[in-house]
């Protein structure tokens, strides 16, 4: 197989006829997705499966469920999705430690859970307790700190009782300056209401480098061990989500159970995997052939709201690597940016339909048929429609509308933790697809630990 032919082969295909076409149409009893794209054919699909082919990512696939060294710039595996395995060491050794914590603080009258972290701690825990815990009825009053300016920790801690709040600081090298910063200003304001030599037990610290959080203060006691073979983004089946734990252990359990779901799917030869595979596949195409350098994610369930958030680390710090020089795609990662879709109609929604940007989409939506909740739906069913019909010519100018976008529709039966643990499992599926496709590592991220070393030297 030549893959310098398969190269101009595709640069022919993107070169004929515009027209849009249906390329996936799948669904369980969990997710369906129904997918378009621009140009996208059997014979552009057919080169795309000789490239994963010549590539041999089903063998890449294989070695990262074989525990192999895939994370290949820091000779490491990548281990997340063995804790979504009940059979696993990492699974047990997960529940162990979370039940341990959980009664520490049972023990304790705690109303309050501060979490402080940044990137994947921030983002995997801050998403599951909004799109899985009842408001009305938690166990706790969850706060989420992140970020360098001082006053987001004084607004968010404002009206907080010192001695009713317990912290919970992530961070695998416990080197993070900004988790530090968050650390230092949480300890003064225990100080306020809460003697010295007590504050430090109501401070936890989920970390992979338990030597340097023993020396910035923390009760040995007080530790969770995180796996070092686990990438920040990819930790939210982790201690890290230790307040799901903690609100529920079997509402985290069964998103865990969600995840392996998908995992035994990718593994094996059907329509799941090849949907996966398309969704890989249309990306590509769209940004290395069609300049479609932009992607929304939408979402149209208010508890996911901050989906489109994850989403955007995960496959922007995954795929956001130099393009390999032996690669026939010269783009790697497309910009993705989203928000809860129907404030997102009223924001730059203006700009999808009518402006210039080349953008393609993806649209989440809850299949709940309830009456009283129906306009969610209709909006995202309309929305995927608009950008998929032809123009209507008998429209004025100023009223047309873009067209022939490239969409691709998921569709959750019903918001629950298992259906939430196998999309967002399957979404990292099709990035680790996407990375053996372009040939990068998806599992470093040597531009944000420069980044980080030098605002350090700056700062310390």
């Amino acid at each position: 197989m030549n893959i310098l032919k398969i190269k101009e082969s595709l640069n022919a295909l993107a070169c004929k006829e515009n027209y849009l076409t249906d390329v996936i149409d799948f669904s369980n009893k969990f997710l369906s997705i129904k997918s378009t794209a621009f140009n996208f054919n059997t014979e552009v699909c057919k080169e795309f499966e000789n490239v994963y082919s010549f590539l041999k990512v089903e063998s890449a696939i294989e070695k990262l469920f074989n525990n192999e060294k895939v994370n290949f710039t820091e000779n490491k595996p990548a281990l997340h999705w063995q804790i979504r395995d009940c059979d696993s060491g990492l699974y047990k050794s997960l529940f162990e430690s979370l039940r341990k914590v959980k009664s520490q603080i049972e023990s304790k009258k705690i109303k309050n859970i501060v979490s402080i972290g940044i990137g994947g701690s921030f983002e995997g825990p801050k998403l599951l307790i909004e799109s899985l815990i009842d408001p009305n009825n938690s166990k706790f009053n969850h706060v989420f700190v992140t970020g360098s300016d001082n006053q987001e920790f004084y607004d968010k801690t404002a009206k907080l009782d010192q001695k009713e709040t317990i912290f919970i600081v992530s961070s695998k090298s416990m080197k993070t300056i900004e988790i530090l910063n968050n650390f230092k200003l949480a300890k003064s304001w225990c100080l306020k209401e809460i003697d010295k030599s007590k504050i430090l037990e109501n401070f936890f610290c989920v970390t992979s480098n338990p030597d340097e959080a023993i020396k910035r203060g923390f009760l040995d006691k007080n530790l969770i061990n995180l796996d070092e073979n686990i990438g920040g983004r990819f930790s939210i089946w982790s201690e890290i989500s230790i307040t799901t734990f903690l609100e529920s252990e079997e509402i985290f359990k069964s998103f865990l159970e969600g995840g392996f779901e998908a995992d035994a799917s990718i593994r094996s030869k059907n329509e799941y995997k090849e949907a996966i595979k398309k969704l890989s596949f249309i990306d590509l195409w769209n940004s290395n052939y069609l300049n479609t350098d932009n992607r929304a994610v939408l979402t149209y369930v208010w508890k996911l709201r901050s989906f489109s958030k994850y989403i955007q680390q995960l496959e922007m710090e995954s795929l956001g690597k130099m393009a390999n020089e032996n690669s026939i795609f010269k783009k790697t990662s497309q910009t993705i940016y989203g928000a809860y879709g129907p404030r997102a109609q009223h924001s730059f929604f203006q700009m999808l339909h009518q402006g210039t940007s080349n953008t393609c989409l993806e649209i989440i939506l809850s299949n709940d048929n309830l009456e009283s909740n129906k306009l969610p739906k209709i909006q995202a069913l309309i929305q995927n429609e608009l950008f998929n019909v032809s123009v209507e010519n008998n429209l004025d100018q100023n009223h047309r509308i873009n067209s022939n976008i490239s969409t691709n529709l998921f569709t959750i039966e019903e918001v629950n933790p298992f259906n939430l643990g196998f999309l967002i499992s399957s979404w990292e599926h099709k990035t680790f697809i996407s990375s053996q496709l372009l040939q990068i590592n998806p599992f470093d991220q040597f531009g944000v630990d420069e980044g980080k070393n030098r605002i350090n030297k700056k700062f310390f």
